[in-house]
């Protein structure tokens, strides 16, 4: 009965976990003067965002599943410089829940271009 009940418990803990895990995201944003290449950030499926941060920038991404086949990724980033600070409401992905990429790029051949680019990856 004893190995039963650990035998039961351990599949329930191995349920949980699998259940548990998220996906990892990694946001690129490149203008004509700098490229920011944010370290991957993890996003589990309960917390559903999670925030990277380099140079003076800060990412802050939320995941939500949309039909069990799609995710929606939302992100803001915001900068802080010595002349000010900015903040920016990122343009919205729809995403393949078994991992996906995308980009968008902004401009044309009289003004900068801006680059968005993501890729969300299925964690083990």
């Amino acid at each position: 009965m004893k190995i039963k009940l650990l035998f039961l418990l351990g599949i329930g803990f191995h349920g949980f976990a699998f259940a548990e895990s998220g996906y990892e995201v990694l946001v690129t944003v490149k203008d004509a003067k700098s490229e920011l290449v944010f370290p991957a950030f993890d996003v589990s499926k309960t917390n559903k965002s999670g925030t990277s941060q380099v140079g003076g920038c800060t990412y802050l991404g939320k995941l939500t599943e949309q039909d069990g086949a799609s995710l929606l990724l939302e992100g803001q980033m915001s900068c802080v410089y010595e002349d000010g600070n900015s903040y920016m409401d990122m343009p919205i992905f729809v995403l393949s829940s078994k991992g996906d990429r995308a980009s968008m790029e902004l401009g044309d051949d009289e003004t900068e271009t801006w680059k968005y680019s993501v890729e969300v990856k299925v964690l083990p």
